[in-house]
C-alpha cells in the first residue's frame, strides 16, 4: 500500500473504505474517479489525479476488499453486485460531504459510473459524467484468459510476477508493450500489482460483478441534459472498443471519443478522434 496518509471510512455495516481528498481549489466542482478490476485506486490513479488535483478537488478510493479497504471477517464469503459497489460510491460522496460532483469510471470504474447514474434519488447532483474504456454490459474482453490463477502453496516473489505479468500486458496495446522503452513502465506496473494488496477471491468477486452487470435498459432514464464523454481506445483488448456502442446506443447524446492505436491503458501522446456516432457493434 502507498506509504502517504489516507483516510478511512467505516461504514455501519462493517465495511472500511480507504480514500484520499486531493486538492485545495474548494470554487472548482469536485471529481470523484471510480476505477476498474483489481485496481487499487490509491495506487492505481496516480500521477493523473494528482495532477488534475492542481485545478479541482479530486476523491480517490480503493473499491471493497483490496487495498486498504476491508471486509470484516463475517462478511468476506458474501457476493455482492454492481449496484453495491454503486452504493459504495454515493455512501463516500456523503461522508465526504459533497452536494455536486463530476464524475469519471474507467474501465469496471465506468460501469460502476453507470450503475450510479442510474440510481434514483441521489443525495447530490451529477454536473458532468466521463466513461472510459468501459462497456454498459458483460464486455467481450481477452481479460479473463489473462487473469492470474495462483497454484497452490506458497508462492515467492518472482512466482507472483510471472502470474501477474500477462494481466498488466493484456492492458496496453501490443505495439506498446513490444517498445524496448516501455520496460520500464511495464516493470513498474507489474511491481506495484506484486506489491500492493489485490487478493485473488476480490479480484474473482469483481469478475463476478462484471458478469452480472448489465445496464442497457436503464441509460434510457440518464437525462439529455446531462454532459456525458466516452472515450475509447480502438485496440483495447480488456474491454473491446466496440463495446463503447452500447453505451452510445442508451444515452445518444453522449459525445464520444476515439482514441486511436490506444490499448485499455491510456497514454500520453495519443490521437482522438471524435464522434457523434461511436464504434458499432
Amino acid at each position: 500500500m502507498s506509504s502517504h496518509a489516507y483516510s478511512l471510512f467505516e461504514r455501519h455495516d462493517g465495511l472500511s473504505f480507504a480514500y484520499k481528498v486531493l486538492g485545495r481549489n474548494q470554487h472548482a466542482t469536485p471529481l470523484v474517479m471510480v476505477h476498474g478490476l483489481s485496481a487499487v485506486g490509491l495506487i492505481d490513479w496516480m500521477p493523473l489525479a494528482a495532477s488534475i488535483a492542481k485545478h479541482r478537488p479530486v476523491l480517490i478510493f480503493d473499491n471493497r476488499g483490496i487495498g486498504s479497504s476491508y471486509i470484516p471477517k463475517e462478511k468476506a464469503g458474501d457476493t455482492y453486485d454492481v449496484h453495491d459497489m454503486a452504493n459504495d460510491v454515493v455512501e463516500l460522496v456523503k461522508h465526504v460531504g459533497w452536494r455536486e460532483i463530476d464524475l469519471l469510471g474507467f474501465s469496471m470504474g465506468g460501469m460502476i459510473a453507470q450503475t450510479v447514474l442510474v440510481t434514483p434519488r441521489l443525495p447530490f447532483k451529477i454536473r458532468h459524467v466521463v466513461l472510459a474504456a468501459t462497456s454498459a454490459k458483460p464486455a467481450h474482453s481477452d481479460l479473463l484468459q489473462a487473469i492470474p490463477q495462483p497454484p497452490g502453496g506458497e508462492l515467492t516473489y518472482e512466482d507472483k510476477v510471472k502470474l501477474v505479468t500477462p494481466f498488466v500486458y493484456v492492458g496496453y496495446d501490443p505495439k506498446f508493450v513490444q517498445d524496448p522503452k516501455n520496460k520500464e513502465i511495464l516493470d513498474r506496473r507489474v511491481r506495484e500489482s506484486v506489491e500492493s494488496r489485490r487478493p485473488a477471491r476480490t479480484v474473482q468477486n469483481q469478475v463476478g460483478v462484471i458478469a452480472g452487470y448489465d445496464v442497457r435498459k436503464q441509460l434510457s432514464s440518464v437525462p439529455s441534459t446531462l454532459p456525458v464523454l466516452v472515450f475509447h481506445g480502438t485496440l483495447d483488448r480488456s474491454v473491446y472498443f466496440t463495446e463503447s456502442s452500447y453505451i452510445r446506443k442508451g444515452i445518444p447524446h453522449a459525445q464520444f471519443l476515439s482514441l486511436d492505436g490506444v490499448g485499455h491503458i491510456m497514454r500520453a501522446g495519443t490521437t482522438t478522434s471524435p464522434s457523434t456516432g461511436g464504434p458499432t457493434s
